[in-house]
């Protein structure tokens, strides 16, 4: 199967999602809806039921360090970048945030799910479990510091929501369920299964219906070098962490295609919620998510994935 033919598919899906929202032929509570279903049910039950079948076979302390620790590199990195560049506050926050809060949940599950097959799928559900933890303490620390004029009442309630997060609280079951090989009926899993098989096209649906690009072009730079710095820089540190941590590439691409996703949804939520700069957040989510199809065209390339 060609570069192309294996890439493709995923980001006509988040087309689809597109032009069926701005065509009005379903209304937005549709997606709004969907969306909610995809993230509270069907999703935590596909990362779930993925841990539970590898058994933990695929984690590895070594593996998971290569992609979060150059999270929070790149998140300092912004940061000071950001200060040279004369960002304050809020647009601050929300540049530092783009650097690297990707879309693992969504787009990255499936990038990995269709790019490399099932067995690594069971790897990056679990790597995706410390991602989300990581990059939502990160986003909250770092929109409330950055934003004085932020309601310091939103950390408690920002952190509860982080605790509640459904993509954490199931790769956490899913790991204690994999460790104490807690027998699950077959009845279940597979009922379980068919439920988690709708969520990665639904989830892709979703993200096309959020997309805005008529906005892209306010902020446009300012935009271009955040999405460069997630889509470009992070994953390559990734790799370089791989190497440092003793990873054969061959084991860590997973984890360098999660890293290479385009900036998540929930991004735009938080800087909404902790006084950061929607705009331009909102700008992030669809340029990088527009641009990923031609990074992961490259980083497929790179990493000799097709």
């Amino acid at each position: 199967m060609s570069l192309f033919e294996t890439i493709a598919p995923i980001f006509l899906i988040i087309l689809v999602g597109y032009l069926v929202k701005t065509s009005g032929f379903l209304k937005d509570e549709f997606f709004v809806e969907t969306n909610r279903f995809v993230y509270f049910f069907s999703l935590p039950v596909l990362i779930f039921t993925g841990i539970v079948k590898s058994g933990l076979q695929s984690f590895s302390t070594a593996l998971i360090l290569s992609v979060v620790v150059p999270t929070v590199t790149v998140c300092l990195f912004g940061c000071v970048l950001g200060r040279v560049i004369g960002l304050r506050k809020g647009r601050l926050g929300t540049f530092v945030q783009s650097s690297y809060h990707g879309n693992v949940s969504y787009i990255g599950l499936a990038v990995v799910f269709y790019m490399l097959g099932e067995e690594a799928f069971r790897q990056g559900s679990i790597i995706v479990g410390f991602l989300v933890l990581t990059t939502n303490v990160l986003s909250s620390i770092i929109l409330s510091l950055a934003n004085s004029k932020a309601n310091t009442q939103h950390g408690p309630g920002v952190l509860r929501t982080i605790a509640k997060n459904p993509v954490i609280i199931s790769s956490l079951a899913g790991i204690g369920a994999a460790y104490v090989s807690l027998p699950i009926p077959a009845v279940l899993l597979k009922s379980m299964g068919i439920l988690a098989n709708i969520a990665l096209p639904l989830a892709l649906v979703t993200i096309g219906a959020s997309l805005t690009p008529a906005s892209v072009r306010k902020s446009l730079k300012l935009g271009l070098l955040a999405c460069g710095i997630k889509l470009m820089l992070l994953p390559a540190l990734g790799i370089v962490f791989l190497n440092a941590f003793h990873v054969p590439l061959r084991t860590g691409v997973t984890g360098v295609l999660l890293l290479a996703t385009p900036v998540a949804t929930l991004a735009y939520i938080m800087a909404e919620e902790l006084g950061g700069d929607g705009e331009l957040a909102s700008n992030g989510v669809t340029l990088s998510t527009v641009l990923s199809l031609f990074t992961y065209t490259g980083w497929a390339i790179v990493l000799e994935i097709v």
